[in-house]
């Protein structure tokens, strides 16, 4: 399948978001809910950060706190790269590759429209991403 536009992978996904006040454990359970890797963070609409289970592994668990007791906001990546709806797989997998994460959020008219993840990404542009990777250095 051929994808015009990073919009037309995330149109029929729910965006998985959280408030930045709220613990890793809601976030937790929205992404078990959404069987996503991730959730944007967004204060009132405006995209604060993402939270991912890397995130979670890394900056909460490895470091002996308690997701019940510690915020979104303490843990998640704030100012996170974006793409805009109209922006084509190329560009997000560019994106992902050289900054190192696996999730890019998607913005229309500076609304969070959706969360795109390298899982979301066709098989025919998986290549590329792999290609961005290594560029990068790992």
């Amino acid at each position: 399948m051929i994808v015009s536009n990073v919009a037309v992978v995330v149109e029929d996904q729910p965006l998985a978001a959280i408030r930045p006040g709220d613990s890793v454990s809601s976030a937790c359970e929205v992404m078990c809910e959404l069987d996503v890797g991730a959730v944007v963070v967004l204060d009132g609409e405006t995209l604060v950060g993402v939270l991912s289970e890397r995130d979670v592994v890394r900056k909460c668990i490895c470091l002996g706190r308690h997701p019940a007791d510690t915020k979104a906001a303490e843990v998640m990546t704030p100012d996170p790269k974006t793409i805009h709806a109209d922006g084509n797989l190329a560009q997000a997998l560019e994106i992902m590759g050289q900054g190192g994460f696996h999730h890019v959020p998607v913005l229309r008219d500076g609304r969070t429209v959706g969360l795109l993840s390298s899982d979301d990404v066709p098989e025919e542009y998986r290549m590329l991403l792999e290609r961005f990777k290594e560029i990068r250095g790992g």
